[in-house]
């Protein structure tokens, strides 16, 4: 059990646990931020009829000419109305988005006519359809708009809006319990006595779980007894995923492990070959996956987006590759031996648009400064033996928003 496995390894490990969340329906408004659970398909054609896609006019492009004569106009179509045919040797002024009457053939903006009273002057020929949006031109009815897996975003919900779709199925947020151990933690708005400090694990990794699509059971605290982790247990047991932050390493006080382990706890692995947290520890409990993050903050923010965030996005359907793109380091940054270093670096574009990536301060697992001002994560492999400055790396961005 406490034999050291890859960062890959332990990615398979989490993702091999995840499991679908239920599916639920949601109105149309509430659904910015979910995950489409099915396909949707358009409920007609869009657009609906041929349109206009100018302020102009109307024409059958048979009674132009060569382009430059008169026609008088018969009428006025805006959006919304439903015009009557065109009548042969006329023109009628039409507005952006109204319905093209049947028999015309082309629109002709305003920028290339001069209207006087009833009369309008074309000054050239058209091409034909020129200006006119046909019906299903860009979806026919019964297509797909979206696949299961969707990120819906204000842009998705717009089109989800004009194809119909008033309700839509999602996929139920996982519930996720964060729970900070230790009994040196006070509340972040309370002042700390001796020997203890401020809880930021709570409040952060609460903020992930919320970034990453999930909804927050907690955060929680649990001191470092068996019997207040046994209170704890019970008061997260409807949750989908447990979180831990502190007590899964090998101190006299680190009791999470022996806290699940008399629940019933399997375990996949307890260390990895990383930098920062090196004593992660992963299993399931009843079925449902357990995560023991570090109690450092850098260590636990940075394997949450590693493997919890995967973990939850694999609950959702959506797609959990790792998207990396590569950076020149600026500086070098130190690699010990045998650990895949996840280094917090901020990034700039150089003059020739190459990515450079910098140390965002000093990369202790204690010093939330480097997670404030990083924009990602670079990833030095375990077999490197230095990082000099110069040297092209792997670059991660934060996903938090």
């Amino acid at each position: 059990m406490d034999t050291f496995v890859t960062v890959e390894h332990a990615r398979r490990a989490v993702l091999d646990a995840a499991r679908p969340m239920p599916e639920e329906t949601v109105a149309l408004r509430s659904a910015v931020g979910r995950t489409l659970a099915a396909p949707v398909v358009a409920r007609g054609a869009q657009p609906p009829f041929d349109t206009s896609a100018m302020d102009g006019f109307a024409v059958r492009r048979a009674d132009l000419g060569d382009g430059t004569g008169e026609l008088p106009v018969a009428a006025t179509i805006h959006a919304g109305e439903v015009p009557s045919p065109l009548p042969p040797g006329t023109a009628v002024a039409i507005m952006t988005g109204a319905p093209v009457p049947a028999g015309a053939d082309a629109v002709v903006p305003v920028e290339r006519a001069t209207r006087t009273g009833d009369t309008v002057r074309f000054h050239g020929l058209p091409e034909a359809a020129a200006h006119i949006r046909h019906a299903g031109e860009w979806l026919s009815n019964g297509a797909q708009v979206l696949s299961a897996g969707s990120l819906v975003t204000p842009g998705v919900l717009g089109l989800l809006a004009s194809v119909g779709a008033a309700t839509v199925e999602v996929r139920r947020k996982p519930r996720v319990a964060v729970i900070a151990t230790g009994d040196e933690l006070v509340d972040a708005t309370g002042t700390p006595g001796p020997g203890q400090i401020r809880d930021s694990n709570g409040p952060g990794l609460a903020a992930q779980v919320e970034a990453a699509g999930g909804d927050v059971s907690g955060p929680h605290w649990g001191r470092d007894t068996a019997e207040d982790l046994a209170r704890v247990l019970d008061a997260t047991a409807e949750a989908d995923v447990l979180v831990f932050a502190g007590g899964v390493s090998m101190g006299e006080r680190d009791l999470v492990r022996e806290a699940l382990d008399a629940r019933g706890a399997e375990w996949a692995f307890w260390k990895v070959r990383q930098r920062p947290g090196k004593p992660l520890a992963f299993g399931t409990l009843d079925g449902r996956p357990v995560v023991g993050l570090p109690g450092n903050p850098v260590s636990a923010a940075v394997c949450f987006e590693v493997y919890v965030r995967p973990l939850l996005l694999a609950g959702l359907g959506r797609p959990t590759d790792r998207v990396t793109e590569p950076a020149t380091l600026d500086a070098p940054i130190a690699t010990p031996a045998g650990l895949h270093t996840f280094a917090r670096v901020a990034v700039r574009r150089d003059p020739d648009g190459r990515l450079c990536a910098s140390p965002a301060g000093a990369q202790g697992s204690h010093v939330a400064l480097s997670l404030a001002f990083s924009d990602g994560l670079a990833h030095l492999p375990a077999d490197w033996d230095d990082a000099p400055a110069g040297a092209v790396v792997a670059f991660e961005r934060w996903a938090w928003w």
